[in-house]
Parts: C-alpha cells; structure tokens; sequence
C-alpha cells in the first residue's frame, strides 16, 4: 500500500536530521496539503505534529476548506516574521528548506532574523519524494492526459488554411474547460510553418498554411496534476524531407520507450533516442532533453538527459518527446507521457501519434 504523502515527506526529516520542514512555494505546498494557494503562503512539517499552515486573511476560509490534514492559521504580521515566529513556537532549530524553490531574498531574510534557527537545502529530496508518484496522483495525471488527449480532438475539426495559431489554441482551451480542466499546465503551444522550428515557440496571429507542419504540444489539468503531450501534424501534403524528419522523431520515440523500465538509467533513455536521430543524420537538430517527470508541476523529476544521474523507478510519470528542430524548414516533436511499472512500462496516452493528415 502507497504511504500517504504527508509520511513520505516527514522521511526527510529523518533522512537530514532537521526538526522540521518549511515550505513557502504554491506546488510544494498543494503537494501535500491540496491547497492551492498563491503568495504569502507557508506550511511548517514538524516530526511528530500535524503540519500547520499560514495563509494570509485572504486566503484563510479558502485553506480551511481546500486543505487536508492541517492545521490553518491566519497571519497579519510581516511574511517573515510570522515564519520566524512559528518556527520559534514548532521548536525547529535545524530547519529543511527547499532551496530551488525560495528566493534568495526570503532565504535572506529568515537567515537574518531566526537567530540560532539554521537551514539545510532539501531540495533533491523533496524533488525525489515527488518524482514517485501515489495511486490518487497517478489517476488524477491520466484524467489529465485524457482532458488534453480532447485537445488534439478539437485542433483537428478546427484545423483549416487560414486559422491563426492563437485561435486554434483558444479552441483547445475552451475544451479543456468545458471537460473538466480549470487551468493549462503551461501556455498551449501552437506552431506552424517557420514557427515549428522553436522548441518553444509562442501561438501567435501567423495564419496556418498547407504544406507546413504544426507542433501542437498542450497540456490540461486536473485535480491540480499536469498532462503533458505533443504532436505534430500538416495540413496537407508536406515535402519528402519534412516526412524523413516525422518518420525520424517517431521511431527515436519509440525506441525510447522500448527501453524504459525500473532500474535503467534516465541517461540511456535519451541515448536511446538519440542514436536513432544519430543514424538519420538529424541529432544535431535534437537540442533538448528527452522528456521530464511530471506531477504537480509539468517538469519535474526526473530528467531524461545524458547528464542525468537518476534511475528510474516503479511509480514515476515521465514525458519522451523527441524533437528536430530545422530553421527555415521547420520542426517535429511527439509526445507522450509514460509510467514506470514493476516490470516495465506502460503509455498512458493513446492519441494517436501518425497525425500527419
């Protein structure tokens, strides 16, 4: 049986020897409290205690309803001081703190005015903590990967010469409202022609044209977990060169998943595509990581990257999206979203991936 989330975190505390952990970013918090809260927001774990929450008055009947087992306070005094202030009470005097996810300035700040209260970097453990996902996570980032999968549904009736990016990417989202999704996991990419070649490329008011490709790489929402998926489609027919560069990336893809199974290194993944891009003449234009985890936040841990030092493990979601990226010809990436079982793996999308129409 998977530990709830909140036993998972306080193994922190134990594996640092702090007394305690503090929490001041939105994804860490709704991590394990389910409140989605915004700026000003803080939750203190103790050892033994129940983890209390500090919310500004704003926020206050929102958090009592929103979070789980928690204790929510209100606070009026200074961000700082009331963080101080509770940790004084909680009795922390060795104090675990996600560092990738505070900013310097409050870093400073609690440095500056918690008098003998010392701070020990738990990022890579939080990091790691999150990147196995529970039960509940794992069914809430499917309903996600299914509301997005609705996404690809409506780009294809709406899909006709001289309908702008931004427009395509406003119908998208209007799906992903209308089934459920209340908010993106990142802003919806829609790229066509020249466009396609950037990696990240912004939907713009560029009208869509036959004979060109259009990377669509969107994700939904729900329950406050992301789906993550791209594909890449034409309207029309497409040059003979622009097809070796789809047929390229699909089957870097899937050799890439072919490979994917507990204990394999999160490196070899992405060599994996890439010596398949290799032999087509193309990993030069390969110019980002293979995939990520995704969760809470859409890139999370692990990386799919030859620099990664991660294995991967039963219970962890992972992007493959292998991608060319040509300027002046254009780009292709497809994507899917992929999790690590007992003995394998297995897509938990089912969109399907030769989209070029």
């Amino acid at each position: 049986m998977t530990k709830p989330i909140v036993e998972k975190v306080r193994e922190i505390i134990v594996k640092r020897n702090v007394d305690c952990l503090l929490f001041t970013d939105s994804s860490n918090i709704f991590y394990i409290s389910k409140f989605k809260g915004f700026e000003g927001i803080a939750l203190i774990v103790p050892k033994d205690e129940v983890p209390k929450l500090y919310v500004p008055k704003l926020e206050y009947e929102r958090a009592l309803e929103e979070s789980k087992n928690t204790e929510v306070h209100v606070y009026e005094e200074k961000f700082e001081k009331t963080i101080k202030e509770a940790l004084e009470e909680c009795k922390c005097s060795k104090v675990g703190l996600p560092y990738y996810k505070v900013s310097f300035w409050l870093i400073s700040a609690l440095s500056k005015n918690s008098g003998n209260i010392g701070f020990v970097d738990i990022s890579k453990d939080i990091m790691g903590v999150r990147s196995v996902k529970t039960f509940e996570e794992i069914n809430a980032i499917k309903k996600a990967i299914k509301i997005t999968e609705t996404g690809f549904a409506v780009a294809l009736e709406s899909l006709k010469e001289g309908v702008k990016e931004l427009e395509l990417a406003a119908e998208i989202e209007y799906a992903f409202k209308t089934n459920g999704s209340p908010e993106v996991a990142f802003p919806s990419i829609v790229a066509s022609g020249a466009n396609s070649a950037l990696p990240h490329a912004i939907a713009s008011t560029k009208p869509i044209r036959k004979g060109e490709l259009i990377v669509i790489d969107i994700g939904a929402k729900y329950e406050g977990y992301c789906g993550d998926l791209t594909r890449t489609l034409s309207l029309g027919s497409i040059s003979d060169k622009l097809k070796d560069v789809f047929y390229a990336v699909l089957e870097a893809q899937k050799e890439a998943i072919k490979n994917i199974k507990p204990g394999v290194k999160a490196s070899e993944i992405d060599s994996a595509a890439r010596k398949v891009l290799k032999e087509y003449g193309y990993e030069k234009y390969f110019i980002h990581s293979l995939g990520h985890g995704i969760g809470v936040d859409v890139h999370e841990f692990p990386r799919l990257s030859s620099k990664s030092d991660e294995t991967l493990k039963p219970g962890m979601v992972v992007t493959v999206e292998p991608g060319v990226y040509i300027k002046g010809l254009g780009g292709v990436r497809i994507e899917d979203d992929v999790l690590i079982t007992e003995s394998g793996s297995t897509i938990l999308s089912t969109y399907p991936r030769d989209l070029i129409i």
